[in-house]
């Protein structure tokens, strides 16, 4: 039998042809894994619309019979969201009331002496009809009616009175 003679070239070539080969394959080789994490989202909140008398027009009110005829002021107003962001605007109510919403009179003077917006019981306007979704920042502008009612009693107290008008937003 022949003996084969391996030299030091052919061994430390062959020892570079296997480091070759298992580089080329280690390069192709990967792991594959799974993982979770978290994280969050910040929502903001509604803000509190903006929104009363911005003008006046019409004479003096004096005691009328007939609802929606004569002497009748037209009170313009405003309605702003303030909010960074869309709110839903569903109702707008305005009444003859104080600046916290709570009745006002003046002596016996009170807001059943008034009609406004054409609604004579309890004096309060509501438009349902405004409902819109408003863009942050977004003012509309919208007006009532205003007037005296007659009701055939003494009404001496009403004169010269400061009628307060209560402005309220859902």
């Amino acid at each position: 039998m022949k003996k084969f003679l391996v030299s030091k070239k052919g061994i430390a070539l062959f020892a570079a042809i296997v480091a070759v080969a298992v580089g080329a394959f280690g390069a192709y080789a990967y792991f594959t894994s799974t993982g979770t994490g978290t994280g969050t989202a910040t929502v903001g909140t509604d803000s509190a619309w903006t929104l009363g008398q911005t003008g006046s027009t019409g004479p003096a009110l004096y005691p009328d019979s007939t609802i929606g005829t004569g002497n009748i002021q037209t009170k313009a107003y405003s309605i702003t969201n303030p909010s960074a962001g869309n709110q839903l605007l569903t109702d707008v109510e305005v009444k003859i009331a104080e600046a916290d919403g709570s009745p006002w009179s003046s002596g016996s003077c009170d807001k059943d002496d008034f009609s406004v917006g054409g609604a004579a019981v309890g004096a309060t306007y509501t438009d349902s009809d405004s409902a819109a979704d408003f863009e942050a920042g977004e003012t509309v502008s919208d007006s009532v009616t205003v007037q005296m009612i007659d009701d055939n009693t003494n009404q001496d107290d009403c004169k010269n009175a400061i009628v307060p008008l209560h402005f309220f937003a859902s």
